[in-house]
């Protein structure tokens, strides 16, 4: 009788423990999906807030919420094919007038097209009594999507290409080959700065999967980590630095030598700098530059973690320092539309607007004007972005080119495929499973 008693206790206790997850992940996914679409905020800084004002929200409840939402985000393409037409274009306004139950199915079947075997569909089915989804799942998220309405009896057709708005499939190179990359999930890469063994072998002892690339020294990447791993010993001693697969290619672009001096003008936080101030074996120099002294002050940080003393930080408003010596190399990673991180933050490219692509290449001509000046004659100009639309990419430099005849692209290899290029690089998720990236690399005369 007690035995049954303490099993019946657990139970209610259980349910009680299912309810108020979904109570939280209601609240954070009303909130995120509202900024998302009416503030055009990252979901990474909305759920960040989130966390920070719901301290309650322990690492199993952090863990389902973050992992509902992003799901829900990486197939709304395919969820809002599921809503009336007005509930689609309330959300996509920034006002989410759903109720529990409404958005819980999204949910359900976001983490079901996303993350089939996810231990939370199992919460939802129990909690709302939703019908069972089929099992084995379909090979494709769309599939997945299209199985799941059915089991709602919801009449629609469902495609890979909804993943992006229509407009885009227009302006984005390969188009189609870009929705099937937004339906995977990305792994996430590190470059493994010194001490590779140790690094790898705390790795096994976390139960860390961990693969090399066999593309970029010192590249790898790590899958479904579930781990801070910034509280680990080799992060904490400069072993490595997250840094994506097709960012580190960006760093062989440049090839920087030891005893060089570069100017990154637009470093933030600094992941290309450190890479840069490695493959120099701290020896030359570094100056980082940037508008934003705060990131600047990352830097130095995590410089002085990685044990390079070769980076001097330097901020700056815009515009090239009246005492600058010229340098060897000056690497503009410049801002841009981050259209090419889109799979680290899902649901983004239903908030963007040509508006935004405009200014940000009105930006980019500017810097690259304000800083090419700052290359000595026979040095090299590397161009570079996380951006998808040929008008922050090729489009831009053969404008740039047009006006400054003392440069010209420098043929090289393209780092993750080998191919030979005309110094232009596109770097596809499916060149390693990574971030699409551009870069460029211009030689200037020595005359």
């Amino acid at each position: 009788m007690d035995e049954r008693k303490n099993n019946y206790s657990k139970g209610v206790l259980s349910e009680r423990k299912m309810e108020s997850q979904l109570n939280l992940l209601y609240t954070a996914g009303k909130g995120v999906l509202n900024g998302v679409f009416g503030k055009k905020m990252p979901p990474d800084l909305l759920l960040a807030e989130f966390f920070r004002s719901n301290r309650q929200c322990g690492s199993r409840d952090r863990a389902l919420i973050s992992g509902c939402i992003y799901s829900l985000l990486r197939c709304w393409g395919f969820l809002r094919h599921l809503l009336p037409l007005e509930w689609r274009k309330s959300v996509e306004h920034g006002e989410v007038l759903f109720s529990k139950r409404e958005l819980g199915i999204l949910f359900y079947i976001g983490c079901y097209s996303d993350r089939p075997d996810a231990p939370e569909l199992h919460t939802f089915a129990s909690v709302y009594n939703f019908p069972p989804l089929p099992r084995p799942a379909p090979k494709t998220s769309a599939a997945r999507v299209q199985k799941a309405a059915n089991a709602f009896q919801i009449a629609c057709t469902i495609t890979q290409d909804m993943l992006l708005p229509e407009w885009l499939q227009e302006r984005i190179p390969d188009a189609q080959a870009v929705s099937e990359m937004l339906s995977r999930r990305p792994p996430l890469w590190i470059r493994i700065h010194k001490e590779q063994e140790l690094c790898l072998k705390e790795f096994q002892e976390k139960s860390l999967r961990c693969e090399l690339s066999e593309k970029i020294p010192g590249a790898a990447a790590l899958y479904a980590p579930g781990i801070n791993l910034f509280s680990l010993e080799s992060y904490s001693k400069g072993r490595f630095e997250v840094q994506d697969l097709a960012s580190q290619a960006i760093g062989a672009v440049c090839a920087a030598r030891p005893g060089e001096r570069i100017l990154d003008a637009c470093a933030g936080a600094g992941g290309k700098t450190l890479q840069l101030g490695a493959m120099m074996k701290n020896k030359g120099t570094i100056i980082a530059g940037d508008i934003r002294a705060n990131k600047l002050e990352e830097l130095r940080r995590r410089a002085v973690r990685a044990g390079l003393f070769n980076i001097r930080t330097r901020p700056h408003e815009g515009k090239l320092w009246r005492d600058f010596v010229l340098c060897d190399r000056v690497l503009l990673d410049v801002p841009c539309t981050g259209s090419g991180v889109w799979r680290r933050n899902p649901g983004m490219q239903w908030s963007f607007t040509p508006e935004k692509l405009a200014e940000h290449v009105k930006l980019q001509k500017e810097i690259l004007e304000n800083f090419c000046t700052a290359v000595k004659p026979g040095g090299y100009l590397i161009y570079s972005t996380c951006s998808l639309f040929p008008e922050e990419n090729e489009l831009q430099i053969r404008d740039f080119l047009e006006r400054h005849d003392e440069f010209v692209l420098k043929e090289g290899r393209h780092p993750l495929t080998c191919q030979f290029t005309d110094g232009c690089f596109r770097f596809n998720a499916a060149d390693g499973d990574c971030d699409y990236m551009f870069a460029c690399i211009m030689e200037k005369s020595a005359r």
